[in-house]
């Protein structure tokens, strides 16, 4: 069953003409008399990921934020995406962590039980109560950092679905048609075409059919948990316990072993995602509205579309994935350094055209732009991302425990060993002792 937040908002993506007439709620102030934080001077730790579109907009944010609040001084720290939550983790764990920090909504129940995050302050956005704040917002956005009746994020940056990406002139060149927009493909096709789209030189491949980062935990989680489900499949129990050795679990992984003994992947040749598909390395990757900036930046003549996430031939219900970024702010800050961090989370989300015309990344902070509402300005700037949007509506949120991060890591370094060749029921059994050790730890 689709999560409120996310078929909400995939709706809203799809019936935006529905909504280009409602009043969006006014943008907080973020100076002036309104300001919270005092004249004292105040320093804060502001850590993101540094997906590399997002960097220069965060910067000129910082700068505006601290021209007006001339007593804080904001140091922007940022980290590859593969390591970045560990690093997060790490920085609290040492009594150094952000003030102000991005972080996915997977991260939020061990965030909670580590006392990490504060819960938001609505006059730092201008409205008197949680209910006011959250108002501000697409209706259920927030819905994923709820807890014990508190809001414990300043906003959504980022809504996102993983569809598939692919070069049409590959696709040419080895025979084969198009993908159709309007329903997916099955993983066995895809398989085949991953294969056919292969290419080598020798015993060097040049040419890889389908890659994704092999290695970042995230990524497995994102990739497979979705197969995982349309094989009827869940990672985590209602009761909270793993189960690495499922027969959809032990289908999933021999379908990538296969799929890696057809040639169609090869951990060994990746680098970058977007990188290796802009030039030619790799014929197809999986991604969400915020490949289409980068990759008409790397690369402006590559002929590339889109196609919705591909399906098991047997699968029980049609499943993609969903994950939001959002903004936090440290409970374990100061009160100032809180106030201010607030504030700063207000402009942050107040800079919806610039997300999304810089970065490519779906907003949730209502507003309007040039006359029309997010979703409206969003489908006009390329035509590509209908079918993203499309695939939004059947998308299920990342599984949730208090182990996230160990789980995707046993979770990844199985995948690491069975794309290597390993007996796939072995491996998922060692997979299961060790997500039982972890969570018992």
């Amino acid at each position: 069953m689709k999560t409120r937040v996310y078929t909400l908002f995939a709706l809203m993506i799809i019936s935006a003409m529905l909504l280009s007439a409602c009043t969006m709620p006014a943008a907080a102030p973020t100076g002036g008399a309104a300001a919270l934080v005092a004249d004292q001077p105040i320093e804060l730790l502001y850590m993101t990921h540094n997906h590399a579109q997002s960097i220069p907009v965060n910067e000129a944010i910082v700068a505006e934020f601290q021209a007006s609040h001339p007593n804080v001084k904001i140091t922007f720290d940022n980290a590859p995406h593969s390591n970045y939550e560990q690093k997060v983790l790490t920085a609290f764990a040492g009594g150094q962590g952000p003030d102000v920090f991005w972080a996915g909504d997977w991260m939020v129940p061990q965030f909670l039980d580590a006392g990490i995050v504060a819960p938001v302050d609505p006059a730092a956005f201008g409205v008197a109560s949680q209910d006011e704040f959250e108002a501000l917002f697409d209706a259920g956005a927030l819905d994923a950092f709820k807890a014990d009746g508190n809001i414990y994020t300043g906003g959504v940056s980022e809504y996102n679905t993983f569809s598939l990406i692919y070069n049409v002139d590959a696709f040419a060149e080895a025979g084969i048609d198009p993908l159709p927009k309007d329903q997916p493909i099955t993983w066995e096709e895809l398989a085949d075409i991953a294969a056919k789209l292969t290419v080598k030189d020798g015993d060097a491949v040049t040419r890889v059919g389908l890659a994704w980062p092999f290695t970042t935990p995230i990524w497995t989680v994102l990739i497979q948990e979705p197969m995982l489900r349309q094989k009827g499949g869940e990672l985590v129990n209602a009761e909270g316990k793993a189960d690495f050795t499922q027969e959809p679990m032990v289908a999933v992984m021999t379908y990538l072993q296969n799929l890696r003994n057809a040639g169609g992947i090869d951990p060994a040749t990746y680098t970058d995602l977007l990188q290796d598909f802009a030039s030619g390395r790799s014929a197809m990757i999986f991604g969400g509205p915020w490949a289409a900036k980068p990759l008409s930046e790397i690369n402006p003549d590559l002929n590339w579309e889109t196609a919705p996430l591909p399906q098991f031939a047997d699968a029980v219900d049609r499943v993609t994935t969903l994950y939001a970024w959002a903004w936090f702010v440290s409970a374990k800050s100061s009160p100032e350094k809180q106030k201010a961090a607030w504030e700063f989370v207000n402009l942050l989300t107040s800079k919806q055209q610039e997300w999304w015309d810089k970065v490519g990344y779906v907003q949730a902070r209502q507003a309007e732009v040039d006359g029309m509402s997010l979703p409206e300005y969003y489908a006009q700037s390329d035509e590509r991302l209908a079918t993203i949007f499309a695939d939004y509506p059947y998308g299920k949120a990342e599984f949730r425990s208090t182990k996230y991060f160990e789980l995707s890591d046993i979770w990844t370094r199985a995948q690491d060993r069975v794309l290597s060749g390993e007996d796939v029921m072995t491996v998922l059994q060692d997979a299961q002792a060790q997500a039982d050790a972890a969570m018992t730890e």
